[in-house]
């Protein structure tokens, strides 16, 4: 059985297809929004330290990503080329997850480094191929953004169940709200549920086999990637777009617990911008369906931007303010998580165009190895400079070093999103010019 990547695909295979990304969107929430509290807050870890060890940490995917990229592209078995790297992710995935989210009392810096390492290696191996698969499953330049759509829904799915397990522990017995009780009840979730949702994928969704497999070496792929002006440009939009997430989310749990005075506030506060990007999906793919991709993606990053410098007026006691501005910015970035993977799958098309080849796994590669660059410079930058700001997580700071927090927390971001608008205004592939490059490539 192959896929017709012409055709829509059914709810059966988009289903079994996106479950998948839902144990791993549960486990990459706490990484990226808690385990930086929980390791400085609870651990007693230095705070520069930590954030030193998350950004060299992605150092290694440097490496790692366009390896596995270029290995998926020339990967050739009986169950196709994609499927053998994700099963292979699994053991990496739940063995690294155990020890980063189960740590002893006596944890030190190694412990983190070799943790953290770990668990990137595993999700390398997981996420390119999966996401290069997914570019595969249609040549449609709307079914690709229907495809992207499921996927992101299921992984934000797997974050709200992530993020409600603890609040709702909360609310019922006083006992899940900080960061170090919110790892533990998540990682138990992860561990079971990552092997029990991942085999759907493996066996109901089945590969193309009608792709002209990758030849020339590393080297001169890249060169032709990088050759690839609307994929250049495509790529730093959403490095900018994201890199402002990145330096907010490091801070998320902090400044819920200094600015608005309530540490086990962060579950039931960060429900919103997660509720947010669930409900904002349908609309973002509904209405890319109606006009150009590259079109919604500036509606949400204005919304976004207008947003983000509401939350400098925020003090104590104001939880339901920030869920609600959180929730209008989750609405946004609905967008970011969906309409950027779909228009990737299309500049893939314009390179098949010109090197005729189908080399998806080495475009998603320098795509994660962008993303994860980003995630460190996030937390490698916003963790040091509030330590140099003289802001101390473990500690009553004064209000001088608590509006320090407020200010980067809620004005940084948009200059980087004014940077991702700049790049996105004018996108050369629209609907029409997509339309060109798959007619070229059904003559070829």
């Amino acid at each position: 059985m192959e896929i017709d990547s012409g055709t829509q695909l059914s709810r059966r295979k988009l289903f079994s297809y996106s479950v998948a990304e839902f144990p791993m969107s549960m486990a990459s929430a706490p990484v990226s929004l808690f385990i930086p509290a929980f390791y400085t807050q609870d651990l007693g870890l230095g705070m520069a330290m930590v954030g030193a060890i998350l950004m060299l940490s992605r150092l290694w995917d440097v490496v790692t990503d366009p390896l596995i990229g270029y290995l998926s592209d020339r990967t050739k078995t009986r169950i196709g080329r994609r499927k053998p790297w994700i099963m292979a992710s699994v053991p990496i995935v739940m063995i690294s997850i155990y020890f980063l989210f189960f740590p002893d009392d006596d944890v030190n810096e190694a412990y983190l480094l070799v943790s953290i390492m770990a668990l990137w290696i595993g999700w390398t191996l997981f996420n390119i191929p999966y996401f290069a698969w997914g570019a595969e499953l249609s040549s449609s330049y709307s079914e690709r953004t229907r495809i992207t759509g499921w996927r992101t829904a299921a992984g934000l799915l797997g974050t709200l169940v992530a993020i409600s397990i603890p609040a709702i522990s909360q609310e019922l017995f006083g006992w899940g709200g900080r960061s170090g009780e919110m790892i533990y009840m998540i990682g138990i979730a992860v561990l079971f549920l990552t092997p029990v949702m991942v085999l759907p994928s493996l066996v109901i969704v089945p590969e193309r086999r009608d792709f002209v497999p990758a030849r020339m070496d590393i080297i001169a792929g890249l060169k032709i990637m990088w050759s690839n002006g609307p994929f250049r440009r495509l790529l730093f939009a959403f490095v900018f777009s994201s890199l402002a997430t990145a330096l907010s989310s490091p801070l998320f749990v902090i400044f819920v617990t200094h600015v608005i005075g309530d540490p086990t506030a962060a579950p039931r506060v960060v429900l919103g911008y997660f509720a947010g990007n669930l409900l904002g999906i349908p609309f973002w793919v509904w209405l890319s369906h109606r006009t150009d991709k590259h079109i919604t993606w500036l509606c949400s990053i204005t919304l976004m931007g207008l947003m983000f410098p509401q939350f400098l007026w925020l003090g104590t006691g104001d939880a339901l303010l920030a869920t609600f501005l959180l929730f209008v910015v989750g609405i946004g970035g609905g967008n970011l998580a969906v309409v950027p993977a779909s228009m990737k799958a299309d500049v893939i098309d314009l390179d098949s165009l010109e090197s005729g080849e189908d080399r998806a796994g080495l475009f998603f590669a320098a795509w994660s190895t962008a993303t994860k660059l980003v995630a460190a410079l996030g937390v490698g930058i916003s963790l040091p400079a509030l330590a140099f700001m003289g802001f101390d997580p473990g500690t009553v700071n004064d209000p001088e070093r608590v509006f320090s927090l407020r200010a980067w927390f809620s004005l940084v971001p948009v200059m980087f999103y004014l940077a991702s608008a700049a790049l996105i205004v004018g996108y050369p592939i629209n609907r029409s010019r997509h339309a060109e490059i798959r007619t070229a490539l059904r003559d070829r």
